[in-house]
Formats: structure tokens, sequence, C-alpha cells
């Protein structure tokens, strides 16, 4: 009886064990899984920015290729000086700016033509350019969507998104020239941050390299001359692409406001 029981024992440890090893390993795949899983997979345009350099008009070369995560933003962006740029309407962006090396604040534009309502469309198919930038004013689809991949001179750079804001039109044009000295990147960065509509649980400094996506909006009324901003900075060397928590700001009770107004649809 006695050598039973010892027996019995022993097996229930040997399930103990077995359930131990086989729950650590449950966990540590998990852990491996969230360490390394990547969020943002990479899609390179080299390729495609070689093939539509093909088709270049003078005056307009391609010197890129954007991707915004979450909308059928997935295309060409040009050089394309100030007095060209503002009769364009193709799908496609633009930087009035044409040099051979990565700034370290990148600005594009692109229009925003059909999507001009107080309660932007979502993924709406007819929309083109930069029009389903508009969704990044909605919570949810921010908490889905936060990474932009800019293709540049032969590299696919990812940038994190860090804030989305509304300034005013003159505003969106400072520092588009050159590179910010580290003064005038803490001045942006504090800026971007204290105007968004949300907190995105990144750190972002003046050592970091920036990308700001800019296009018109009607939200504020047809004559307003604010414009939608969304800036991200560059997936630093070894930091992993991950999902991160963002929440709304106070700036979005003016946003939430607008939206009980309905639509307006006025084309620009």
């Amino acid at each position: 009886m006695r050598k039973r029981s010892v027996q019995l024992i022993a097996k229930k440890k040997k399930v103990f064990l077995f359930i131990g090893i086989l729950s650590f390993l449950c966990l540590l795949g998990a852990i491996m899984f969230l360490l390394f899983y990547d969020y943002y997979p990479v899609e390179s345009r080299v390729d495609n920015v070689i093939e539509n350099t093909k088709n270049d008009l003078k005056g307009s070369e391609t010197i890129g290729w954007i991707r915004v995560q979450g909308t059928n933003i997935d295309f060409p962006v040009l050089y394309l000086n100030r007095s060209e740029f503002e009769g364009t309407t193709e799908n496609y962006a633009w930087n009035s700016v044409n040099t051979e090396t990565l700034l370290n604040k990148v600005t594009l534009s692109g229009h925003n033509i059909m999507n001009l309502s107080s309660n932007p469309k979502v993924a709406d198919p007819k929309s083109i350019r930069f029009e389903q930038l508009m969704g990044f004013v909605y919570l949810n689809f921010v908490e889905e969507n936060k990474y932009i991949q800019y293709t540049f001179n032969g590299v696919d750079y990812v940038y994190k998104i860090y804030a989305v804001s509304f300034p005013e039109a003159k505003d969106t044009e400072l520092y588009v020239e050159d590179n910010l000295s580290k003064n005038e990147m803490k001045e942006y960065i504090n800026q971007t941050l204290e105007d968004s509509i949300f907190k995105f649980d990144i750190d972002v400094n003046e050592d970091d390299k920036l990308l700001s996506l800019i296009t018109c909006t009607r939200m504020f009324g047809a004559y307003s001359t604010r414009e939608l901003r969304i800036d991200a900075r560059l997936v630093r060397d070894g930091e992993i692409k991950t999902n991160y928590d963002v929440e709304k700001t106070d700036k979005y009770e003016e946003i939430e406001e607008l939206m009980k107004g309905g639509e307006n649809d006025d084309k620009a």
C-alpha cells in the first residue's frame, strides 16, 4: 500500500513538472511574440520609385514614395516648387525641397478635395490623394494605425506617429527648407505635442528624424486656413515596430464639438 502511494506521488510530481514546463514555454513564447512581432512590416517601394521616374516631366521629378498604414495612400512623392503644385489634383504627394539626403524634418503635402465634412469619411474608396488622412481624427482609427513608410534615395524608412493637429497654414510652412538646428527641433516638437489632439505613448526628441504629412480640411469652416498635420518620428535603430497606446487630449474637445454639427461637404 505504501509503495503504491509513493508511486502515485511520484506520478503527480511528473504531471505538475510537465504542466509547469509547458506553462513556462507558453509564457516565454508570448513574451518573444510581443518582443519581435512586427506590427508594421515594410513593403519595399524602391522599385516603384525607379519605375515612376520613367514618366517624369521636367520640374516634377519623382523623389520618393509614401505609404500610410490603414489608408490607400501608396503613391509617388514628387518634387514640385511652390508655384507648381497649387493646381495639381492627381494622386501623389509633393515636397517643395529637392535634396539627395534625408533631412531631419521632411514635410510632404497632398490634396484633400473630397473628404471635407465635419464628420470625415474613413477608408472611402472614392478618396484618393491625401483624403484618407482625415481618418486620423478618430481615436479608434488611430489606435490601430500609427506607422508611415517613406521611401527615399533607395531606402524604405518607417516613422511612428506622435502627434495629430490642426495648425494654421502659415505655421505648417515653417521649417521645410533645410535641416533644423537642435533648438529648432526642440521648438517644433514641443509645439506639435502641445497642439496634438492625441497623446501617443512614445518619446521623441531633437535627435530624432521627423516626417510631417499635411493636407487641407474644411472642418473649421469654408474660410478657415487651418490644415491637418500628422507628425511622426523615424523608428530608431533596434526599435521594434509594435502598437502603442494613444489617448485623447483636451484639444480633442474642439473636434467633438465640430462633429456634432453634422456634415458639410463643400469642395475645396
